[in-house]
């Protein structure tokens, strides 16, 4: 086809050169078709939106910020439910993680600074000459928290003076699961006869609880027996010769047998002079482990030493002592604290010239402090202010340390008289 001047151009459509006479929709026909592919759109998008969007898991759960005393504890978050089932909610679960103690002090910033403080303290301690040497050992959920050695190192052995007693009566308490001792049968049974008729008859509870009459520097009762306490070694000299007569071994044979191997105590050992009271030398690694079996319930790394039941026997007050919502008494073999029927603390300590040794046990907190220390002498009054510092800088610690973790308590009454008086929490 030729145009005007002779080029030669392509044959066009009449539909390219004119427009169409009427629109190809009308408006009615274009809402229309809106409305449709809008509906589309609804139905079609959010199928592969689903997976293009992922969603946490369990190991992403939320987290708090890093000065939270609660760090560990997340919120396990679910996905939408689909749309083409019922539609069902269940509250989130707080998940709590038992994660490693310097993940755990990391964030928060409270324990590093309680940390910090406990470490420097001791060191100033030392360095000032109020104790030439130290050591301390916090364990939480069994688990080392802060070791310090300042002058001693974790193996090496020393005297532990009155600490003693608290071995004296785990060793008792093990002759009763055998059947071998009954608590509340008169001594002279096991072959101790120094009950007076005229004061009545002296228990091996009485000997533990130091109410037998025995007065401080005696082992002979100078007055009625159950009625009040009184401190005495005589009452554990008492004891070391029913634990031999007993078991038909001698004391430090028999402690050997049923504390030292069983836990691996490898540096501790008792003395065949003086027996019971005192007389035990061991090291902070040793005692570590004494107090942790104490702290899990009698046991420790597969070893059975006491069974649950024989622990909480051990924390009963004296049945002379009224119950109240606070309560400090010495128990069988520990100094307990307890506060409205719930133990808060048991402790022993041992104190003489040259040595000082401590087990602090707190159950609620899942915790349990041990020092030794080598004061120059045991009148020192910089060494109860060391002891004091030492204790309440530990506290502190280890209550940020439980609270951090978060794990349940199971903490049993300390006696049945708060199990059945229902205004007590």
């Amino acid at each position: 086809m030729m145009d005007a001047k002779g080029n030669r151009v392509a044959r066009q459509s009449p539909y390219e050169n004119a427009a169409p006479s009427k629109p190809l929709l009308s408006p009615e026909q274009k809402k229309k078709l809106a409305r449709r592919v809008a509906l589309a759109l609804l139905l079609i998008v959010p199928l592969p939106m689903a997976s293009v969007f992922s969603y946490k898991e369990a190991s992403d759960s939320l987290q708090f910020p890093e000065d939270n005393l609660f760090p560990d504890v997340g919120l396990d978050v679910a996905p939408p439910a689909r749309t083409d089932r019922a539609v069902t909610y269940e509250p989130p679960r707080v998940r709590l993680t038992q994660g490693q103690r310097e993940a755990r002090i990391q964030r928060s910033r409270a324990a590093l600074r309680a940390e910090q403080d406990l470490m420097g303290y001791v060191k100033s301690a030392v360095s000032d000459q109020i104790v030439p040497s130290a050591a301390v050992e916090i364990y939480l959920e069994q688990q080392p928290a802060v070791k310090i050695y300042q002058g001693l190192d974790s193996h090496r052995s020393q005297p532990i003076a009155s600490l003693t007693k608290s071995f004296t009566a785990v060793a008792v308490m093990t002759l009763v699961e055998d059947g071998l001792i009954d608590l509340d049968a008169p001594i002279s049974r096991y072959g101790v006869h120094v009950s007076r008729p005229e004061f009545g008859q002296i228990t091996v509870r009485d000997l533990l609880l130091h109410t037998s009459g025995i007065s401080y520097g005696s082992t002979l009762p100078s007055y009625a027996p159950g009625i009040r306490h009184q401190y005495s070694n005589g009452n554990y000299a008492h004891l070391a010769t029913i634990i031999e007569n007993a078991s038909r071994m001698t004391y430090q044979d028999y402690l050997e047998q049923a504390i030292f191997e069983p836990l691996g105590m490898r540096d501790s050992s008792a003395s065949p002079g003086i027996k019971g009271s005192s007389g035990i030398a061991s090291s902070i690694h040793d005692l570590g482990r004494f107090g942790r079996m104490l702290l899990n319930g009698g046991h420790l790394d597969g070893a059975q030493v006491l069974r649950p039941e024989s622990i909480q026997e051990m924390m009963q007050p004296p049945a002379f002592m009224p119950v109240t919502e606070h309560m400090e008494y010495y128990a069988h073999g520990f100094r307990v604290e307890a506060h409205h029927g719930r133990v808060k603390t048991f402790f022993h300590s041992g104190l003489w010239n040259g040595t000082f040794s401590e087990i602090c046990v707190y159950p609620e907190d899942r915790s349990v402090v041990i020092q030794l220390a080598n004061p120059v002498s045991y009148h020192s009054e910089a060494l109860g202010g060391y002891r004091y510092r030492v204790t309440v800088l530990s506290a502190r610690y280890v209550d940020l340390l439980a609270r951090n973790s978060l794990a349940p308590s199971a903490m049993q009454p300390v006696t049945a008289r708060f199990k059945n008086n229902s205004e007590q929490p």
